[in-house]
């Protein structure tokens, strides 16, 4: 029997877990399985191809909201090519409205839904055999014309999940090189997040952490860029939390990055004492916040404690050496249009390194989409699913906060522009209404309606400024600074360029060579040998004369700023 599991993601740089923990079970199981891992991007024709042209036996979907309506026309096209050919439906996407997927999808011939790393491998051996399909756990299939369903699969024991990465460990890992590398260490989540898939699972549980710094070795050895744990509340249990980050301290190996999900008001004292020993980029955070409305929070069965959350954020954001992303959701119940302003202002006050203000999405299973009717929220049909209004929040509201959203990400999570903003904030009684009065602005300028350059930033800013009657020549020399923090000189706009004294040249010539400066500034410089600084200072640092201090705003005429 030829078996293909199928996996399409949103970008080329990720990896599918469930297809590649499936693969390796049924391996195990002693079946022969080709994953064929490609991207909802790639042309339609593309894909069928490289599933047709397989003539497979059996071919395994994983679904998810990016990929499902893919996935739908794939099957409808692929019956017409490999009538015999057995198509099977998996994950979060078809696992909660199993039957109603098979009604909606008649080309397909089963779903199968939990956790499958042992059903997986036993409907394999069914089909193989000839035997029943209703002694499959988690199976729904046809049968005579009806749908039928086996009974429900039980949680997989985590200790037994294969690794699923076995190019990592027969040292053949080219076809992961540059690609972020999916890894988990739990199941399920302690909370009850309406809105969420993870609340239905009920407990969690846990790898062992030896046999997780086992397998995370391997990641190591092999200098991975990223891993990302997709563990949904990854410090839930501190124990495993924390001895899992001091064993990625203690074997860090300067390149691979590790992501987590973690829940801010569970942030332990011992848990940041293990973050701050951190080298720079070792870690990063992402808090999911979602409002700061303790309505809205108890409206989605969320903890309340607004304060303790942004206090451990805050905390985390001050250890100074990881990255942190912080995520909103506009169109929970009881948040209207000021309240997630003011949400946004709460998290933005802390400072993380990425603020993102996502958009409901009604999931298939989750409690919320059952109670969609009584709160009133209307979705899209198709997937993703995302609101469209509730009672609190109009549509042209949403589509307001889009356009707030995407000048955030342009601006702030950038980091491009790390002196303008800050300057433009200040005369805004909030950030909030900083992006607000920004994106009305843009709006009206047409900046929506047609792709950005490297520097329509910083020209929108400065527009911007002028229209407000700001002081638009101070800010243009930030939005210099801000450029030149990027890279060099060289390509810059003419509006980045204003006009400098005579003395400039002079002046930067002095700068470069006064090593007792830079080496004050800049102290890695004493770890070079003399002869080699000069070369060292023209590779690494560039020199530029300003008119006034970009990092204090303190005026002179011999003012010189440097950037690394």
């Amino acid at each position: 029997m030829k078996i293909v599991l199928a996996a399409f993601s949103a970008q080329y740089i990720h990896t599918c877990l469930a297809a590649r923990s499936l693969r390796e079970s049924a391996r195990r199981a002693g079946f022969a399985v080709t994953l064929c891992e490609r991207t909802v991007n790639e042309p339609f024709d593309t894909l069928l191809a490289s599933l047709a042209l397989e003539q497979p036996d059996f071919i395994g979907f994983s679904c998810y909201l990016w990929n499902i309506s893919l996935v739908r026309e794939l099957c409808a096209e692929l019956r017409k090519l490999l009538p015999r050919a057995f198509l099977c439906l998996g994950g979060p996407e078809v696992s909660f409205c199993a039957k109603d997927a098979l009604q909606k999808l008649p080309e397909a011939d089963a779903v199968l839904s939990g956790e499958g790393e042992e059903s997986f491998p036993a409907l394999l051996r069914a089909l193989e055999s000839g035997g029943p399909l209703g002694g499959v756990s988690g199976l729904w299939y046809r049968e005579g014309g009806a749908i039928r369903a086996a009974a429900s699969a039980a949680p997989v024991p985590m200790e037994s999940l294969p690794f699923p990465y076995p190019e990592l460990l027969s040292g053949d890992g080219a076809s992961l090189e540059g690609k972020i590398l999916y890894f988990e260490t739990s199941r399920g989540c302690p909370f009850s997040c309406s809105y969420c898939l993870s609340s239905r699972e009920g407990g969690v549980r846990l790898m062992p952490a030896a046999l997780a710094c086992e397998r995370l070795s391997v990641f190591v050895a092999a200098r991975v860029r990223q891993v990302k744990f997709v563990d949904r509340s990854f410090n839930a249990n501190r124990a495993h939390c924390d001895a899992i980050l001091a064993y990625l301290l203690e074997h860090d190996n300067g390149v691979t990055n590790f992501h987590f999900e973690i829940e801010a008001e569970l942030l332990a004292d011992s848990t940041l004492a293990l973050i701050r020993q951190a080298r720079p980029g070792l870690f990063q955070f992402e808090a999911g916040v979602q409002s700061t409305n303790r309505e809205t929070l108890r409206a989605v069965r969320r903890s309340e404690n607004v304060p303790r959350v942004l206090e451990r954020c805050a905390a985390l954001r001050e250890a100074g050496n990881c990255h942190l992303h912080m995520d909103l959701i506009a169109g929970l119940p009881y948040e209207d249009y000021a309240s997630l302003g003011r949400s946004f202002d709460d998290v933005f006050r802390v400072g993380p390194d990425m603020l993102q203000l996502g958009f409901l999405k009604l999931l298939r299973g989750t409690r919320l989409e059952e109670e969609a009717g009584r709160f009133g929220i209307v979705c899209r049909t198709r997937p993703p699913y995302e609101v469209l209004f509730t009672p609190w929040i109009s549509y042209e509201e949403l589509c307001r906060l889009k356009k707030i959203d995407s000048l955030c990400g342009a601006l702030y999570n950038s980091g491009r522009f790390g002196t303008a903003l800050p300057f433009l904030l200040r005369d805004f009684p909030s950030p909030f209404s900083f992006f607000e009065s920004l994106a009305a602005f843009a709006e009206e300028n047409g900046a929506f309606s047609r792709p950005w350059g490297r520097y329509d930033g910083h020209a929108l800013l400065l527009d911007f400024c002028r229209s407000r009657g700001g002081d638009a020549e101070r800010l243009r020399w930030l939005l210099r600074f801000d450029a030149l923090c990027e890279g060099r000189a060289r390509g810059l706009p003419e509006f980045l360029n204003p006009p400098q004294p005579p003395e400039a040249a002079a002046l930067l010539r002095d700068a470069a060579r006064d090593e007792a400066a830079l080496l004050s500034q800049f102290p890695r410089l004493a770890d070079i040998p003399p002869r080699e600084r000069p070369s060292e200072i023209r590779r690494t640092l560039r020199f530029a004369w300003f008119p006034f201090s970009p990092q204090t705003g303190e005026k002179g005429e011999r003012v010189v700023a440097i950037v690394e």
